[in-house]
C-alpha cells in the first residue's frame, strides 16, 4: 500500500500536540491531589501556558490522532473486500501487548484502549456510510454522556439515606500514586498501573466522556475513507474549510473558559462542557486544515515534510515520548515533577520532538520501517520482515 505523505505529516503534527500535553501535565495521567494543585506553576508565563494547553492542545491532538486510527482502518481493512478481520484483530491484539508494556511504565497509555475500540470498529465495517457519519458525529461530540446529564439535571435528586463511603477514596489513590512517583518505587508502580491503573484508566474514559468519544473518532475516520477524500486532498476546500472551524470552534472555546470556571453553578458549567465537547471536533479540524494549507504552499511544505518521518513512526515516537516523559519526571529517573515549571517542561518537550524529526529522518534513511513499527508488522505477519533498505532503495531516496 502506497503511504500518504500528507496523512503521514498529519500524523506527525498530532504527535507534537500530545507530547507538549503530557509534558506539561508531567505524565502524571491521574487526578492531582488538592496539596499538589498547580504543582507546576512555579512562574507568571506558567498560567499563560496553562490556558494555551488546556485550550488549545488537550482534547485536539488526540482527536487528530484519533480520527487517523479510523481512516487507518479502512485503508487496511475497510477499503479490501478480501480482507480478513480475523487477521485484522491479531493486529490488533499484538497492539494491546505493546500497549500493555506501555501502560504498566504509564498508566496514560491509550494504545490499549485502542486496540479495544479497534475490535468494536470491526462491527461496524459494514454499516451504510451515512449510518457511520451519524453514529460517529454523536459519539464525538458525547452524545451519550450529554443526555445523561441532561437527565440527571431534569430529575430531582434521588434521596439517600446513608451516604456511600469509597475506601480508599480518589483523592486518597491520587495521593498515594502521585507519592509513588515522587518516591521512584519502580515495583510499586509496575504493580499499581497492572491493577488499579486499569480501573482508573476506565473511570477517567467514563468520566471525561472518551468512552464515547474516541469510537466516534475512529468512526468519523472511516467515514472519511469512505468518502475518499484521503485520495482526493487536492479537491477540498481548505480555505472554506478553515474558515467555517475556525468561526465555530474558537467561539465555543471562549464558551467553554468563561463558563467552566468554578465559581459557576453547575447548569451554567453543564453548557460549558458541552461547548468543550464540540470545541474537540471543530478545533481538530481547523488544524488538519491548516497543515493541509501550509503543505500545499511552495514556501512551507518542506517545513511541514519534516513531520512525515515522525508519523510514519507514529508507534514508536508514541512509546519514545512517555519513556522520555517517565525519565524527565518520575522519582527513578531524574525525579523533576515538583522542580520543572509547566512552561521549562514544554521547552523540553519542544526540544525531544525536535530530536524525533532528526531521529526519525536518520533512520528512515536505512529502514523501511519504524522499530516498533516492524516488530508489530512481523507479528502480524507471523514472520521476520525484512527492515534494511536495498541499495536501489536507498539511492532512490537520495535522489528524492
Amino acid at each position: 500500500m502506497k503511504r500518504i505523505e500528507e496523512i503521514d505529516a498529519l500524523r506527525g503534527f498530532a504527535l507534537f500536540g500530545i507530547v507538549m500535553t503530557h509534558m506539561f501535565e508531567g505524565y502524571l495521567a491521574s487526578l492531582t491531589p488538592p496539596q499538589y494543585i498547580g504543582f507546576n506553576i512555579l512562574f507568571p508565563i506558567d498560567s499563560v501556558s496553562q490556558t494555551i494547553i488546556q485550550n488549545l492542545f488537550i482534547g485536539k491532538f488526540y482527536a487528530i490522532f484519533s480520527m487517523l486510527f479510523g481512516l487507518s482502518f479502512y485503508l487496511i481493512l475497510g477499503s479490501k473486500k478480501d480482507s480478513s478481520s480475523l487477521k485484522f484483530a491479531w493486529r490488533l491484539l499484538l497492539l494491546f501487548l505493546i500497549g500493555y508494556i506501555h501502560h504498566i511504565h504509564y498508566r496514560g497509555d491509550f494504545l490499549t484502549v485502542y486496540a479495544v475500540f479497534g475490535m468494536a470498529l470491526i462491527l461496524f465495517r459494514k454499516l451504510p456510510t451515512k449510518l457511520i457519519f451519524v453514529l460517529g458525529l454523536f459519539f464525538a461530540l458525547n452524545g451519550p454522556s450529554i443526555l445523561t446529564k441532561t437527565f440527571s439535571l431534569i430529575q430531582p435528586p434521588l434521596e439517600i439515606s446513608q451516604p456511600i463511603s469509597i475506601s480508599p477514596s480518589p483523592v486518597e489513590q491520587a495521593t498515594s500514586y502521585f507519592q509513588l512517583i515522587l518516591d521512584g518505587e519502580y515495583r510499586k508502580l509496575i504493580v499499581s498501573n497492572s491493577t488499579i491503573g486499569f480501573i482508573n484508566k476506565y473511570n477517567y474514559l467514563k468520566f471525561s466522556g472518551r468512552l464515547w468519544v474516541i469510537p466516534g473518532l475512529f468512526l468519523l475516520g472511516l467515514w472519511v475513507g469512505r468518502k475518499k477524500w484521503h485520495e482526493n486532498i487536492e479537491k477540498i476546500p481548505l480555505i472554506k474549510l478553515i474558515l467555517v472551524t475556525a468561526s465555530i470552534g474558537i467561539p465555543l472555546i471562549l464558551i467553554n473558559y468563561y463558563l467552566s470556571t468554578p465559581s459557576n453553578s453547575e447548569l451554567v458549567r453543564y453548557f460549558g462542557s458541552i461547548a468543550k465537547d464540540a470545541s474537540n471536533i471543530f478545533m481538530p479540524l481547523l488544524y488538519i486544515g491548516l497543515v493541509l494549507l501550509l503543505y500545499k504552499s511552495s514556501m512551507m511544505q518542506r517545513f511541514v515534510k519534516q513531520l512525515i518521518p515522525v508519523g510514519k513512526m507514529g508507534l514508536t515516537t508514541y512509546v519514545l515520548q512517555s519513556a522520555f516523559g517517565i525519565f524527565i519526571f518520575y522519582g527513578y529517573g531524574l525525579g523533576l515533577l515538583l522542580k520543572l515549571s509547566g512552561t521549562g517542561a514544554l521547552c523540553l518537550g519542544l526540544l525531544f520532538f525536535i530530536g524525533q524529526v532528526y531521529f526519525s529522518k536518520w533512520w528512515f534513511s536505512k529502514y523501511k520501517y519504524g522499530p516498533l513499527e516492524w516488530l508489530w508488522r512481523s507479528g502480524t505477519n507471523r514472520s521476520w520482515q525484512s527492515i534494511k533498505l536495498s541499495k536501489p532503495e536507498i539511492i532512490q531516496m537520495t535522489i528524492k
